[in-house]
Parts: structure tokens; C-alpha cells; sequence
């Protein structure tokens, strides 16, 4: 049975928080200023120390960094985390993307239809309807022939391409290096994962899902309806009944699927959306709901920290739930 997609255009890759995760990006503005307001101070503040993180504020996008200081004034339509040092902007005027630095200086200018995150020295940005490599100089060194490429994890990213078949597009993923060369050949559903601790779930036409290893072997048998990369030793993966649960290298069941969705597991935790909660929450490794489920967006935990969005109100909590950026739209 062929795999037929339409033609498949991205959207720019913007996230305004992690960029671990494919979530939705969502907003947050202080209504007091530029500092967080004192009744959900952290002592000490909080995140990684000389860390910024992007907000909403006016409509626009500007940086905090640790302690609620605006550093970098809201000018960006989509704003994400840094990345090697780099961070990817849409800006308003230009409906283009690009990168600028810790000072907010355009480093890379704007000129993309679409960016992904710096990984490796190496970030995937869309010219017209393909997508190329270009480096930290803005330097494109590997043309745009690829439908989409994935960040970069031990040398690798996942790649896709779309050949034509008896007058239909045909997406097939594989690996590329870092000079856009495929070391894994496209053979697998376009939406393979990224390598991640040695190993990337795929799945070959007419099979179920598995994860294989660098050399293309299979180390976990292909007996999975879909799956999510490995992150902290565990990956989610989808039963017969679309329930998601989660998996150890050895491929035994280590948190039963009864999760609608979930995401990979960062600093400890990882977000799930439960039934009947219709709402998003966190788990611990034991498949313990440590913060209960009341949001309707959560991204993944970097630095102590997550973007949550709760309606069209968003904003920062720590690992205990606690706001540490207020609810704002």
C-alpha cells in the first residue's frame, strides 16, 4: 500500500518556550510592568541563571530573563528559546524569520519562510516550498531539496522527501548528516522521530511502529500504532485502543497507556492530556499526576520552568505548579 500525502508545506517552526516538543505555541504578558509581579516572586528568581525566555506583551514578543526584568523590548510577532545562543523571530514587517542574539541584535537576518532551532551548529530553514541547512554565520550549506528536516541529535536529523509515483506525492523520511547526505536511506513514514539516546522510532509501509538504531537495526520490535522519541530513558507509545503510555529501551511497559496524549519526559516530568479532564497536566516517572490537570496547552520543562496556557491566557510555572510568570493574555 503506497503512502500518499498531500504536498506538505510547514509552517515556521516557532515555539515560545521549549523547543523540545511540537506543541502549540502559546502567550504570556505581565499586566504590572516589566518585572514579575512580588506575589509569585521566586527567591532568587528563577530558570537557569543568564537564561532569557520569551513573553507576550502589547501584542509583541520581548524576553525576561530570571528575575521578570524585561531585557530584550517585545518587537516579534513569534518569538522562540534560545538555542546555541540564537533565537528564531518572525518579524512583523517582514513576515520572514531569522535569528538574533542575547542582546536582541539580528544576528541572522530575516529572510526565511520558515526556521527551526539551532542544534549542532546547524538550523533547517524553508526558502520558497523546500527546506536547507544553514549555519550559525547564516551561510546556507545545504540547499533547500528536502521537504523538512528535524534538529540534529549525535550528528543526525530526520529528513523527508517527496518523490512523485504514478502522478501523486509520496513523502518518505530517512537521516541526514550534517552536509545533507542520507545516511539512512527514506524508507519510512514521514513522520519518523529524531534520534534520541541512540535510537529513533519508524515505521516501514504497511507495519507498526518500532525504533531502530544508528546502523538501521531494529532494537525494539515494530509492535507500536505510534510512537514518540526517547527522552530520559522512557518514549511514549500508542496501544490498539490510541491510548499512550510509555516504554523503557527494553521496550517493556513502564507507565500503561491510558493517556490521550503525551509528551516526552524532560527534567523529570512530562505533559499528559487525560479524558474525561479534556485538560493537560504533568507526570512523574512512576505515572503520577504531580501537577494536576487544568491546562489546556503545557510545554516541556527547561530550566525548572514550562510555558502553560490556560484559554487565551498563559504563562510560567515550576515543577511544584506554582506560577513563578502570572496567568496573562
Amino acid at each position: 500500500m503506497k503512502r500518499i500525502v498531500p504536498f506538505l508545506v510547514c509552517a515556521i517552526a516557532l515555539m515560545a518556550a521549549a523547543c523540545k516538543q511540537t506543541a502549540a505555541n502559546s502567550e504570556a504578558k505581565s499586566t504590572q510592568g516589566d518585572t514579575v509581579p512580588v506575589a509569585v516572586q521566586v527567591p532568587g528568581g528563577f530558570g537557569e541563571k543568564g537564561e532569557l525566555y520569551p513573553v507576550l506583551k502589547g501584542g509583541k514578543y520581548g524576553y525576561i530573563d530570571g528575575t521578570g526584568k524585561m531585557v530584550i523590548e517585545p518587537r516579534y510577532t513569534m518569538a522562540s528559546r534560545f538555542s546555541e545562543d540564537l533565537a528564531l523571530v518572525l518579524l512583523p514587517d517582514k513576515k520572514k524569520c531569522g535569528y538574533i542574539n542575547r542582546e536582541g541584535k539580528l544576528e541572522i537576518e530575516a529572510k526565511f519562510d520558515g526556521c527551526g532551532p539551532f542544534s549542532e551548529g546547524f538550523a533547517a530553514v524553508r526558502i520558497g516550498k523546500k527546506t536547507g541547512l544553514i549555519n550559525k554565520k547564516g551561510d546556507i550549506v545545504v540547499d533547500p531539496v528536502f521537504e523538512r528536516v528535524g534538529r540534529f541529535h549525535d550528528g543526525l536529523a530526520a529528513a523527508v522527501v517527496v518523490r512523485e509515483s504514478q502522478g501523486l506525492q509520496v513523502a518518505d523520511g530517512g537521516y541526514i548528516d550534517t552536509k545533507g547526505k542520507f545516511v539512512i536511506a527514506p524508507q519510512f513514514d514521514p513522520n519518523l522521530t529524531a534520534f534520541s539516546e541512540g535510537v529513533a522510532g519508524v515505521r516501514h509501509v504497511g507495519q507498526m511502529w518500532s525504533f531502530i538504531d544508528r546502523n538501521d537495526k531494529a532494537v525494539v520490535a515494530p509492535k507500536y500504532f505510534m510512537v514518540g522519541q526517547f527522552s530520559e530513558g522512557l518514549a511514549g507509545v500508542m496501544d490498539e485502543k490510541s491510548k499512550w503510555g510509555y516504554i523503557d529501551k527494553a521496550g517493556k511497559m513502564v507507565i500503561p497507556p491510558k493517556f490521550q496524549f503525551v509528551q516526552q519526559f524532560s527534567e523529570g516530568l512530562a505533559g499528559v492530556y487525560t479524558i474525561p479532564a479534556k485538560k493537560w497536566g504533568y507526570i512523574d516517572k512512576a505515572g503520577t499526576m504531580v501537577i494536576s490537570e487544568q491546562f489546556d496547552n503545557v510545554q516541556p520543562f527547561e530550566d525548572g520552568i514550562a510555558f502553560v496556557r490556560v484559554g487565551n491566557k498563559a504563562g510560567y510555572i515550576n515543577k511544584e505548579g506554582k506560577y513563578v510568570w502570572p496567568l496573562t493574555e
